[in-house]
């Protein structure tokens, strides 16, 4: 019977930064790969859009810029920002801080990359994996109502809250703290605004954001898991109102699970090689920020770079990401010290860092 079927070679779920940029370059060693997402990325209008601030952070585009990718104008958004405004609600104190992110919009820059990818590869968008099993040596994806995909490698880029990883490394140690980031999008026409890096401990131990995007203001905040959310992102809404930003023509809310890494986190592989966590699924994001972008471009090269070396691809990964994982772990401290009040308040009293 399995001779009737198709077998990929690698099936990759979530089409994402991480699965995106992987397929393209596992594509190039040769691999019949197929890439799965929810989302309706061949098709208009949006179904599903993923919960971002959609900043492109300097390491996420110098990874970018060693691949030779260009972005079109289409992708980036008006303003471009250059600076960050820090208000702690509690303290009442601000600071601007020198930033050089690209403005971008997330959905435009996810199907960017999704145009990219080889033709080669067989994209099954629109599709919502519900079930995968692995059986005789073969992960078998169970899709909407009876789709059914045939792979002989499993790889996991499918974010917080990765049915990957839900479905073969539920047992393992995952140093992560989840969170729900909620966004409220609201009409905009003042394109001199800022970017906006907000604390207040009364509401979550994270952080929220705001920032304008072409005629639009997105303000989202992210809150530990099993939390009121919705009601202090509401106190949120009010004191942003207070300190002077007019939310009040709201367009569309958002929400999705986020992971904030609160150790050393490692690679995930199991079964003789043939499942893997990259992104966000693997918990590969800053947990001072919430950037996800250079971690799943660099999670990406180096899962692409481990099977490009062959043998032992799980060794391979664990040492290619030793750098990446180390950069967390040192932002996971840098976070327990970003999110202490006193500390935070003496670093905006002594304007460490801060543009005169």
């Amino acid at each position: 019977m399995l001779n009737k079927i198709k077998i990929y070679d690698i099936a990759i779920i979530g089409s994402g930064p991480a699965g995106s940029l992987l397929s393209i370059l596992l594509s190039k060693q040769g691999y019949k790969i197929i890439i799965i997402d929810k989302r309706n990325l061949d098709s208009n209008p949006p179904i599903r859009q993923k919960t971002c601030g959609g900043l492109l952070s300097p390491d996420a585009q110098r990874v970018l810029a060693s691949l030779d990718f260009n972005l079109p104008n289409d992708v980036l958004a008006n303003p471009q920002l250059f600076s960050v405004n820090t208000i702690d609600l509690n303290t009442n104190k601000s600071r601007n801080y020198q930033r050089f992110y690209l403005n971008m919009d997330r959905e435009k820059f996810d199907r960017y990359l999704s145009s990219v990818i080889p033709n080669s590869v067989n994209k099954s968008y629109s599709t919502i994996v519900n079930r995968i099993e692995y059986i005789d040596n073969l992960y078998k994806i169970h899709a909407n109502l009876n789709e059914v995909y045939y792979s002989k490698v499993l790889i996991g880029c499918d974010g917080a809250g990765s049915i990957v990883r839900k479905s073969f490394f539920q047992q393992e140690k995952f140093p992560v703290k989840k969170y729900f980031a909620i966004q409220y999008v609201y009409k905009w026409n003042n394109l001199s605004s800022k970017y906006y890096a907000i604390f207040d401990k009364t509401l979550t131990d994270y952080s929220g954001w705001a920032f304008p995007k072409n005629d639009k203001f997105t303000v989202g905040m992210a809150f530990p898991d099993k939390s009121d959310g919705i009601k202090f992102f509401n106190i949120l809404i009010d004191k942003l109102k207070k300190y002077g930003l007019p939310l009040d023509d709201l367009i569309s809310t958002e929400g999705s699970l986020l992971l904030r890494p609160d150790g050393f986190v490692r690679t995930y592989s199991k079964n003789n090689n043939t499942v893997f966590l990259a992104g966000e699924a693997a918990g590969y994001i800053s947990p001072s920020s919430a950037e996800g972008f250079s971690f799943a471009f660099n999670s990406a090269c180096a899962l692409s770079e481990s099977f490009e070396k062959g043998g032992n691809i799980s060794k391979n990964y664990k040492i290619k990401t030793i750098k990446l994982r180390t950069k967390i772990f040192i932002k996971v401290i840098k976070a327990h010290l970003l999110y202490n009040q006193f500390i935070r308040k003496t670093i905006m009293a002594l304007k460490i860092n801060a543009i005169k």
